[in-house]
């Protein structure tokens, strides 16, 4: 299994808050276990940076959440 660190970040587009939490998880397969971590009502887009993170921006019903990985 792969370590990664987690940057989850939550912004309510309604009343303009913004949340952060770190963590470290492990997982094989990251789509995976966001599948498992989210909403299907949510829409997701995967976006692969250069310098290896991998970010996962997700909407649900007006609330946003970005989700970064950077392997450790």
């Amino acid at each position: 299994m792969k370590r990664y660190e987690m940057i989850h970040e939550i912004s309510d587009m309604c009343r303009g808050k913004m949340d952060s939490d770190i963590s470290e998880i492990e997982t094989d397969n990251l789509d995976e276990y966001m599948k498992s971590h989210i909403s299907r009502a949510a829409t997701c887009e995967k976006t692969e940076l250069e310098n290896g993170a991998i970010v996962y921006d997700v909407v649900t019903n007006g609330l946003k959440e970005r989700f970064s990985f950077t392997e450790i």
